[in-house]
C-alpha cells in the first residue's frame, strides 16, 4: 500500500455484466466455488418475471433466471447471478448486501419499489427461507 503497510483489495463483491440480449450479471461466488472455499452454504435459483404482487404492473415480460448462494451459519450473500432483463440492477442490490455484510434476514426487510428489477432478489430470498 502507499502507507507502507499491507493491503489487498477484496474483488468479491465487484459485480461483473455482460451486456447482451438477455444480459448477464454476476457477483461473488459460485456455489460450487463457495463449497470449494469451505463454506457451508445453501443455493436457491428459479425463473422469475419481474411484475408486482397484484400482476397488473411489468418491469419485464421476459423469463428472468437467478440464483443466490448464502452461507448457512451467518446467512451472508456470498454469490448472485442473472441472465435475463434487469440483471445489473438485481446484482446491484447484492453487492451492496456483500459489501455492507448485511444478513439476507435484515435484507429481506428492505421495502423496494414495486415492480422493479431489484426486488427479484428480495423474493428470492423469501424462496430460501422456504425451501431450507
Amino acid at each position: 500500500s502507499i502507507l507502507g503497510g499491507e493491503s489487498r483489495f477484496d474483488y468479491s463483491w465487484i459485480p461483473r455484466c455482460v451486456h447482451t440480449e438477455p444480459s448477464a450479471a454476476a457477483v461473488g461466488l459460485t456455489q460450487e466455488e463457495a463449497t470449494a472455499h469451505g463454506f457451508d452454504c445453501m443455493a436457491v435459483s428459479e425463473d422469475i418475471r419481474l411484475v408486482s404482487d397484484d400482476a397488473r404492473s411489468i418491469a419485464d415480460p421476459e423469463p428472468t433466471f437467478l440464483k443466490i448462494v448464502i452461507e448457512s451459519r451467518s446467512r451472508r450473500l456470498l454469490g448472485c447471478l442473472v441472465v435475463g432483463g434487469h440483471a445489473p440492477a438485481i446484482v446491484n442490490v447484492a453487492a451492496i448486501a456483500m459489501r455492507s455484510g448485511v444478513s439476507i434476514d435484515k435484507l429481506r426487510e428492505i421495502p423496494l419499489a414495486q415492480p422493479s428489477a431489484s426486488e427479484a432478489l428480495i423474493g428470492a430470498l423469501r424462496k430460501l427461507d422456504l425451501v431450507y
